[in-house]
């Protein structure tokens, strides 16, 4: 992994590393002067919808601390500023620099979206881990850089805020395809089948079918990469929600009793609105994992049906 550093909208590769950010014992923190300044900005170097989802708390935990501050996100120009050609190759969506606008549009703690930002950006290579433990959320580690003290990051789940617009349009579709009944989301990529091996597909499919079978008189609104009648899955359907934009789907998902998936950050970010049941990919868990989520697998799915 390359250590990143930007400074006026330049990106530097520093140094090769096996690990990004600081062992806690080093003591490294971001710098007093860069706090005194009261004008911060919030930066992820992944461009997944997830990616920035999982950070989705800070820019009211920075508010909260620093109620004088100045908030800022990367607008999509600055984004493929830097990124292009470094992080599209891998992406799955068609113009990943738009996801921060899909998490962080409408937040009430957001000063704005910035072109060009002066200075330093200390983003999320910027971080202080427990080498003893690899599942503390990355978000609390960014924090813990940022000088943040357990008890004012303990409630960092990720967030969304819709505007009055989104939440009718939302609404009008929930109420047209599930009335006032209480419906579940369904989303499924294709790391729910095998590729070479890399993910374990027998499984995954015995998995989602036992919590499906679970919750079979519950209608779904769904996003699967691929005809579901081409998979071995049986649920109810309410709604292919694909050709719904982005921020629509989002909202509708933080109506719903429940969501499950396979491990994806989109699940991640109505994860605060929701219960959100994912099947789990990486083993163990990582940085990524997200505190009030229900990560299932082979060894674990009887006892977390309980929860279903």
């Amino acid at each position: 992994m390359i250590f990143w550093r930007i400074i006026d909208n330049k990106l530097y590769p520093v140094e090769e590393v096996k690990r990004l950010g600081f062992e806690e014992d080093d003591g490294l923190r971001i710098p007093d002067e860069y706090l005194e300044k009261q004008e911060f900005t919030v930066m992820r170097t992944c461009c997944g919808i997830g990616d920035w989802g999982i950070i989705s708390a800070i820019p009211r935990l920075l508010k909260e601390k620093y109620p004088n501050c100045k908030v800022y996100i990367p607008s999509p120009i600055l984004m493929e500023k830097l990124f292009n050609g470094i992080l599209t190759e891998k992406s799955t969506w068609n113009n990943p620099f738009k996801n921060a606008n899909y998490i962080f549009k409408n937040n009430p703690y957001v000063d704005g979206f910035k072109d060009y930002i002066v200075g330093e950006i200390f983003h999320d290579h910027y971080r202080v881990y427990n080498k003893e433990k690899k599942d503390i959320p990355l978000v609390k580690q960014m924090l813990k850089f940022w000088q943040f003290n357990e008890t004012e990051y303990s409630n960092c789940l990720p967030e969304l805020y819709f505007s009055d617009e989104e939440i009718e349009k939302g609404d009008k579709i929930i109420k047209e395809f599930a009335g006032d009944k209480d419906f579940g989301g369904l989303l499924i990529t294709d790391r729910f089948e095998s590729q070479n091996g890399r993910y374990d597909g027998d499984n995954n499919k015995m998995l989602l079918n036992t919590y499906l079978e679970k919750w079979k008189d519950i209608p779904f609104f769904y996003w699967i990469y691929k005809n579901p009648n081409q998979l071995p899955i049986n649920f109810k359907k309410c709604l292919d929600m694909r050709n719904i934009p982005t921020r629509i789907q989002l909202y509708i998902r933080t109506k719903a009793k429940f969501n499950i998936g396979t491990h994806c950050g989109f699940l991640d970010c109505v994860s605060k609105d929701s219960k959100v049941f994912q099947i789990q990919r990486v083993f163990p868990l990582n940085h990524n994992v997200i505190e009030s989520e229900h990560y299932i697998n082979k060894d674990n799915y009887k006892d977390k049906l309980k929860y279903a």
